[in-house]
């Protein structure tokens, strides 16, 4: 019963992802998040952001999703873009992009083989480094230098990348992971997290040196007006942002039928090689 239901999410999340035919306002406050995100500063306020993570408070809060359609909007814009799941706890890219790979990121980390970037089908210039196998010491992989040097060369490589973390009130990943990129961005659900929730969200991300771009809030109904509500707008306006899109549109789903594999994005480093991306 419950692999049905995981299931039975999966394929309804898969229909949350951008495409032509998805509904005008989901798609425009998408392009309003985009545009936010590129004015967004490094935190030393020397250059714009190019790298980000995207984490939540809590689990179910819609941030992989969130993570998958960031990233298409940029990669509408011809933007060479990537996506890692470095949620190795609970894997969500993998399964929304109907992937089928050997090696992941986890296995890049443990040196056991080369991570395969797997580009979307289509014209979209969108890469996923998904998760294949889930390790018994994500903490520890992600603290490694290994993960140092992982995202040193996909930086020079991409023109934007978007790291999916488990739940920052949850466990540890996404602070250790924070200080890597330029910048965080939090989605919150609307009425399902906690005012105290995102505060703790916030001073978690702050106190491991992130620079917090903002936080997003999700799944807003706006036909009933219901959405933050009685938890405040104050977070989003801090932030410099409070896009909501509302999910549960009907709408076509074109992406993963089909995964094209490039070698020339496969890549495996040691401490005394560097082999070519």
């Amino acid at each position: 019963m419950k692999k049905t239901k995981k299931l039975h999410d999966v394929k309804e999340s898969r229909k949350l992802l951008l495409t032509q035919n998805t509904a005008f306002a989901v798609k425009e406050a998408y392009l309003k998040l985009r545009t936010s995100l590129t004015f967004c500063m490094c935190k030393d306020k020397a250059m714009p952001c190019k790298s980000f993570l995207i984490t939540s408070s809590n689990s179910a809060e819609g941030k992989s999703v969130a993570t998958a359609n960031i990233a298409i909007s940029f990669a509408m814009l011809g933007k060479k873009t990537l996506i890692i799941d470095c949620d190795m706890r609970k894997p969500m890219q993998k399964k929304l992009w109907k992937m089928e790979i050997e090696n992941g990121i986890a296995e890049h980390l443990a040196n056991i083989g080369r991570c395969e970037l797997g580009k979307v089908e289509g014209d979209l210039p969108l890469y996923i480094c998904g998760c294949n196998r889930i390790p018994s010491n994500p903490t520890e992989m992600l603290s490694s230098e290994s993960m140092k040097a992982l995202l040193n060369q996909l930086y020079d490589k991409f023109d934007y990348i978007f790291i999916d973390t488990p739940p920052v009130n949850t466990v540890v990943d996404a602070q250790i992971v924070a200080p890597l990129v330029d910048g965080v961005v939090i989605v919150s659900k609307a009425g399902f997290t906690m005012r105290d929730e995102l505060q703790l969200s916030i001073r978690l991300m702050e106190e491991a040196g992130a620079n917090v771009c903002g936080v997003v809030l999700n799944q807003i109904d706006f036909k009933s007006g219901k959405g933050y509500g009685r938890y405040s707008y104050r977070y989003g306006y801090r932030y410099g942002y409070r896009y909501g899109y509302r999910y549960g549109y009907k709408y076509g789903y074109k992406y993963g039928k089909g995964y094209q594999y490039d070698d020339s994005y496969s890549y495996y480093s040691s401490e005394n090689e560097e082999k070519k991306i």
